[in-house]
Formats: C-alpha cells, structure tokens, sequence
C-alpha cells in the first residue's frame, strides 16, 4: 500500500473532480490492503437527480482522477468496479502495487501533466472563444474515451442553435419546479461553505451561456461576457445505461477534462440536457446511437479565470479508515 501521506494526498486530489452542483458525494474507506469507493447517497440531489446516475458519474470522475494521481508517484491501480458487496453504494475497490523504479511502465511525462492538471482544472460558465487545433484535440478526446469505456462525439456548428433552443426550453420548465428551484438555491451563490456552486463562478446577469444550466446570477465575468460561445460542445455516450455505465463515463469524463487541461482549454460539464427523456432522445437525434450522459464545453477563455479554487470538504469528512472486527470485540 502506498504510505499515508501518498494516499491522502491522491484523495485530496481525486476530491477536485467536478461534481453535480459540487455536491461531492464520494468517501473513500482504506483498508489494510486495498481503498475502496462509496457513493454517499447524504448528498444525493432528489429533485435533479432521482436515480443517482449523476451521483455515480461524479464518482467515477474522482475514481479517474484518483489513479492518475497515483500513477504520477509511481503506484499502478487495479480497479475492481462494482466489486460484489451487499452495500449498493459500494462503486470499486483498488489495490496497488509499487512500480519499480526501472519498470517499463513508469510514468511518462504526460502522465505526471495530467496529475498536475488536477488541480489546475476549473468549471468554466462564461462563454469561450473557439479552441486551437481542434481537429487533433478531439481525436485525442476519443481515443481517450473510449479507452475508458465511454463514447465520444463532436456536437457541430451548424446543430447549436437548436441544441441552444431545447436548452431554453428545458431552463424555463425547470423555473415552474419549486423542488427544483429550492434545491438549486440550497447549493448555489454560497461561500461559506466547503461544497456547493460559489458565486463567484456563477455568470453574473446577462453573461449566461444559453447551452449551460440556468443558475441564479453570480459574479462572474469576462472579456467574452454578453458575446457568443465559441466552445467546442462534445457528448459522452455510453451503450447501455447501467450503473457500471455511470461509473466508467465518469472515468472517461475524467480523462477528457484533465487532457483538455493539459493543453490549455477551459471546460464546463453540461448535465441539464441529460436529466429528462426527452432531451437525451434529441441528443442521441444528433450523434446516433448510444445513451448519452454528460455534455462537455471546451474553448479559450479571455482572458484566463481566477486561480482560486472551488472549496472542497475537508479529508475528515470524505476519507476513513476500516476498523478490523477484532476491534470490536
């Protein structure tokens, strides 16, 4: 096992993953020989997330972000996911083994960027200029993803303006649900807190994006506020829509964030579009077959954003230690 400060360090990391209003609802329990994910069904948001698919997704997002960390000091994970456990929270199950300072397979300058691009990764609302070298990018993009077990397509220009129009249409029906818009309200504009959506993230009135998620208006602005979006806009699918599904785009959603990163790109994880049949049937409309999970915004923005971090919970409340039977007795 990786030694504790090793291990408390890759979960701090896994713990910058982006999650649904950054309601961060994951622990982490080490054992003697292996770590292991739990969902924390506590955080789990009944109103936008009944069945828990993007409570699952976020988990894998961490459970990606966890490995690469991990692989930048040297330590290679075996991943056992929905592992067999009367807990259904219970998402997977690591163990590790030390990679030998002369081993073929010892991190590569890449790897150690995009454990380094952890921290530096934010969640972009404001509009974007159009990313650089896109063709090579997105061919990256889907290699990545699909190593993970996910699929991913570009969104084109010409499939905006309506993609913005069911976006329109969705915010106004979610404005008529109280349930909705209290929950929402509960986890936005906030700082005082170590979880939920500050506002200084949040588009400050009349900068919104028209594709994002309408929240209630922050602070946030930039040069390109109040201009058109020019983010490229990527879906990820998967095949079917299992729980193991959730989990394994999570980890894709992982890798095509911290690899944008690394090459300078903002993004933004769009789940709204997602959340009701209807809308994921328009989605699949346009990409083909395939179950879509999450949409992504990459781009440029000008110029850069702050550098101060969404707050995170303290590793007290996320990472616990397994207490042996015999102590017990």
């Amino acid at each position: 096992m990786p030694d504790r400060r090793t291990l408390e360090s890759a979960v701090a990391l896994a713990c910058r993953a982006p999650s649904l209003h950054n309601s961060q609802p994951w622990r982490w329990v080490l054992g003697a020989h292996a770590l292991t994910l739990y969902s924390d069904n506590d955080r789990i948001l009944p109103a936008t997330d009944p069945s828990g698919r993007q409570m699952v997704l976020s988990c894998g997002t961490a459970l990606d972000h966890l490995r690469t960390a991990l692989a930048a000091q040297r330590w290679s994970s075996a991943i056992e996911r929905m592992p067999r456990s009367p807990d259904r929270q219970c998402l997977a199950t690591l163990r590790f083994r030390r990679l030998d300072e002369s081993s073929d397979t010892e991190p590569s300058d890449t790897g150690a960027r995009l454990a380094a691009a952890i921290a530096r990764r934010r969640t972009e609302r404001l509009p974007m200029a159009a990313p650089p070298e896109w063709p090579s990018t997105v061919t990256l993009l889907q290699e990545l993803a699909e190593d993970a077990g996910a699929h991913l397509d570009g969104i084109g220009e010409d499939e905006r303006a309506a993609l913005d129009d069911v976006s329109r249409r969705i915010s106004g029906e979610k404005r008529a649900d109280p349930a909705y818009l209290s929950e929402l309200n509960w986890w936005t504009g906030h700082a005082m807190f170590p979880e939920g959506v500050p506002a200084d993230t949040l588009p400050a009135a009349g900068s919104a994006v028209a594709v994002e998620r309408e929240f209630p208006p922050g602070r946030a602005t930039s040069e390109t506020s109040g201009e058109q979006d020019h983010a490229a806009i990527l879906l990820l699918s998967t095949a079917t829509d299992r729980r193991l599904d959730w989990l394994r785009c999570g980890e894709a959603l992982s890798a095509v964030l911290l690899a944008c990163t690394d090459r300078g790109l903002a993004t933004c994880t769009v789940t709204h579009l997602t959340e009701s049949e209807d809308s994921r049937a328009f989605l699949r409309g346009l990409t083909g077959d395939g179950v879509p999970q999450v949409l992504i915004r990459a781009g440029v923005r000008t110029p850069p954003g702050p550098e101060t971090p969404t707050p995170r919970r303290p590793l007290s409340e996320v990472l616990f230690r397994e207490h042996p039977e015999s102590d017990s007795r």
